[in-house]
């Protein structure tokens, strides 16, 4: 009987909000702002990679198109990632399936180059757009994917708040150029040469007073979804601005944002509601990760002792 109700939860877990699109062709998963937080707690309704990772993994049978994204400030902020230089957050992530990520002002709190060498360690793409160095773009920009006989194309935007927000050293010879001009450039791209049905921006820029990223919107047409981070905001359906679907996930994993994406006709119809962490703590962690974090814990130990 308790594996029942178990059932019937993870199916109520996942078919939650579908009903408000036709049809279902992509499920985005996403998160921002974790600050570290890559263990569970239980106490203080913190999924951590195990928990999230088990819904990657319900989700995926469920569904054939799901993607997995983090808007940023992801790999730097608790011992078992500061100690291992972030090597744990990104290693966890691998396991627990994700697609993209966005790089978070925090995320260079080690160094741009130690963020280069992680990113050799990323099974997923790190996208962002507008960070160069002596003119050359320092990441992959953009992605297009093919999904449910459609083109959709992923940007990634990184906050020029970076420039404030962590050392001089770990940025130098960094510029963070205008995320207005760098959309408006990439999303012509993406629609003009590309020929994408659906633009999704990806990035740690903010929502709401103070953060610019609806005065993005607000300049450039063609954006459809904008998954944010940085101003760890909770909207709990997403919110619309200049016909722009805005979300983001609160912090810490809290919660796991879903979008249900249907793509049938001319335009894209989503659906966006956030998974709180009581509600996946009902969904067995995946042990794979639980063992691993619990090795990363053994080595940031070894490393704390010296030896």
């Amino acid at each position: 009987m308790k594996r029942m109700i178990t059932v019937l939860i993870v199916l109520l877990l996942i078919t939650g909000s579908a009903a408000a699109v036709s049809q279902v062709d992509l499920v985005i998963l996403h998160t921002n702002d974790m600050h570290g937080r890559i263990e569970p707690d239980l106490d203080n309704a913190i999924m951590g990679m195990p928990y999230i990772a088990a819904l990657v993994a319900q989700y995926r049978e469920q569904y054939p198109n799901v993607w997995v994204m983090d808007a940023g400030d992801t790999i730097h902020g608790r011992p078992i990632t500061d100690r291992l230089y972030g090597e744990s957050t990104i290693e966890a992530m691998n396991m627990a399936g994700y697609d993209f990520m966005a790089p978070g002002n925090h995320d260079f709190n080690f160094g741009y180059d130690r963020l280069m060498a992680l990113e050799e360690q990323m099974e997923f793409q790190l996208l962002a757009a507008n960070v160069y160095k002596d003119d050359v773009q320092l990441f992959t920009p953009y992605s297009v994917q093919e999904v449910a006989g459609k083109r959709v194309g992923i940007l990634g935007l990184a906050t020029s708040d970076t420039y404030t927000t962590t050392h001089p050293d770990n940025i130098r010879d960094l510029e963070f150029r205008d995320m207005v001009s760098t959309a408006q450039h990439y999303v012509d791209i993406l629609r003009s040469d590309y020929g994408v049905d659906m633009v999704i921006v990806l990035g740690h820029v903010g929502f709401g007073r103070n953060y610019p990223s609806t005065d993005i919107t607000a300049a450039v047409s063609g954006i459809d979804l904008f998954v944010d981070g940085h101003s760890h905001s909770t909207l709990p359906e997403g919110e619309m601005h200049n016909g722009t679907l805005f979300v983001q996930a609160n912090e810490y994993s809290h919660y796991l944002g879903r979008v249900y994406i249907d793509l049938s006709g001319d335009e894209p119809v989503m659906a966006a509601s956030l998974i709180p962490a009581a509600d996946a703590f009902a969904v067995e962690p995946v042990e794979a990760v639980v063992e691993y974090l619990a090795e990363a814990r053994v080595e940031v130990r070894r490393r704390l002792l010296g030896n």
